[in-house]
């Protein structure tokens, strides 16, 4: 068993992932290098290996870092409300993310594009990231339509996989053009005409 980090090493730890998130996000993997995120997060180069085992560890540390930045519990019933206003309410929430990210898309599309030739690890920690997004979707969904708040015939997990996909396509053509629009049509769409 290894020796417990010191709170001055966690905080190295912490700095670290951070860094990362931000720059693997505005930057991709490619254009990132250990020393930007050292140099970012005011480390010295030869703590990272303390820390983490490689460049492409960090990069799947990240992906579960930003997993939790979408917020998947807002879609659990014990958030109150009924299952379509917490569906709507965590559309909204995603939509808003663009904005807040800094137009530099969402790290999993941006790493879904970039890394699975590369990376079987990444590529991995992304394909689970978008198939937990689709289950607690899914799941709202079918929640929604006991309810009798939404209806339709095709499996929840299909419905809940094109409104992902969806949105992970409306970042991606909102990063191209610089502006929320495409995001903002997504919503749109997705609320008025899919989830019905």
């Amino acid at each position: 068993m290894g020796r417990p980090k010191s709170p001055a090493s966690a905080g190295t730890r912490q700095r670290l992932a951070e860094a990362a998130v931000e720059l693997f996000q505005s930057r991709g993997y490619n254009g990132t290098s250990v020393q930007d995120i050292v140099s970012a997060a005011g480390a010295p180069k030869g703590t990272f290996y303390n820390h983490f085992a490689s460049k492409e560890a960090l990069a799947v540390d990240s992906v579960t870092r930003y997993r939790s930045a979408i917020r998947l519990e807002m879609l659990d019933e014990q958030q109150g409300g009924t299952p379509l206003e917490r569906i709507t309410a965590h559309l909204r929430y995603a939509a808003g993310l663009f904005g807040a990210m800094g137009h530099h898309g969402c790290l999993l599309g941006n790493f879904a594009t970039e890394i699975p030739a590369h990376s079987d690890a990444i590529r991995k920690a992304v394909d689970d990231s978008f198939a937990r997004w689709v289950a607690v979707l899914a799941h709202a969904i079918e929640q929604a339509r006991a309810a009798g708040e939404l209806h339709g015939s095709e499996p929840a997990t299909v419905l809940a996989g094109f409104v992902v996909s969806s949105y992970e396509g409306a970042v991606a053509r909102a990063k191209a053009a610089g502006n929320p629009q495409p995001v903002e049509e997504f919503l749109a769409v997705t609320l008025a005409r899919i989830l019905t």
